[in-house]
């Protein structure tokens, strides 16, 4: 094979291959772990109130998470319109965050019989309390972070139609919790039911009504590869700047106009670049620290040199 065949050749299948590395790398999966999973499976049919949480946006820098919640009761406490339900019962459902709107018409917790109880708005606040090292945006794109989402759910099925609460009946069923995410732009998620006091997770989402999970927030994979590939650019373009001065300085190459305009369109294509990161990760993050600002000082110190030299020297010799 001609030497033109083998760079073609090679540098299709480095293109595919770097094509296939990125496409196989996580992007983004919303999922319960194990444990909570085997949970789920183990659920009684026709007897069992699904919950499913959409993600709808995270915040890295006030670490708050805005997500929506349906509820879907078993068909004996209510009917399934689609993105809504129509109770049969008097219903009570409370949800522990730290902003609710519950798009209920009576303003409070309790749907009355045949109301519709329809998707709920929340905003959750990240506690990283599954964490032992608490590692927050600083250290963008490792940083990762914990939000519980926690609440009640039951049916008063006698006792509504009587002012008096002696003779109120309240009913739980088994509840099962599930993501209903199908992007969230940057992140990966993990889904693991909250182990309650006095019971097991079982015991809790069975008989007392009781549901809650934790989600467990990641950068995905594919976001690292990605700030890796810009981390070498930075690094890389400073570096070239830097050794562009030491040639100069050394005397093998002159301190032309064209190397200036080269430092400087690195530079401000820097600058450029970390506003579109993925992610977008505040000003001064570890990534900054360690990678963006020693990159963008070696290119405008090495430009500011070269354009020292460049007006202090009238001539210049190979020596």
């Amino acid at each position: 094979m001609s030497q033109k065949k083998a760079f073609w050749v090679f540098s299709f299948l480095a293109i595919f291959g770097f094509s296939y590395l990125l496409n196989s790398l996580d992007s983004g999966s919303y999922l319960m772990d194990q444990e909570s999973q085997k949970i789920n499976d183990v659920s009684v049919e026709n007897k069992t109130t699904y919950i499913s949480v959409q993600l709808k946006e995270f915040n890295a820098e006030s670490q708050t998470l805005k997500a929506r919640i349906w509820v879907y009761p078993p068909s004996d406490y209510a009917i399934a319109l689609g993105s809504s339900v129509q109770v049969l019962y008097d219903t009570q459902l409370d949800i522990d965050a730290a902003q609710i709107d519950y798009h209920n018409q009576n303003g409070t917790t309790i749907w009355k019989e045949n109301d519709y109880l329809r998707a709920i708005d929340v905003e959750l606040d990240a506690t990283n309390a599954l964490y032992d090292t608490r590692i927050n945006d600083k250290w963008f794109p490792f940083d990762r972070y914990s939000v519980p989402v926690s609440g009640t759910l039951q049916f008063r099925t006698a006792g509504s139609e009587t002012e008096t609460l002696s003779d109120d009946v309240w009913i739980v069923t088994p509840i099962r919790v599930s993501p209903y995410t199908a992007s969230l732009s940057g992140w990966s998620s993990n889904f693991q039911y909250l182990q309650f006091e006095g019971g097991s997770i079982e015991q809790s989402l069975n008989q007392e009504g009781l549901w809650g999970v934790d989600i467990l927030l990641n950068r995905t994979s594919l976001n690292k590869a990605l700030l890796l590939l810009l981390s070498l650019i930075f690094i890389s373009g400073g570096a070239s700047m830097l050794f562009l001065f030491r040639s100069i300085l050394i005397r093998q190459r002159p301190p032309t106009l064209s190397g200036l305009v080269w430092s400087a369109s690195t530079a401000f294509t820097m600058i450029q670049t970390r506003t579109v990161i993925p992610g977008a990760p505040r000003v001064g993050v570890k990534f900054d620290l360690f990678i963006f600002y020693p990159a963008l000082t070696m290119s405008f110190v090495s430009g500011g040199l070269m354009f020292y030299f460049w007006l202090t020297r009238e001539t210049w010799s190979h020596e």
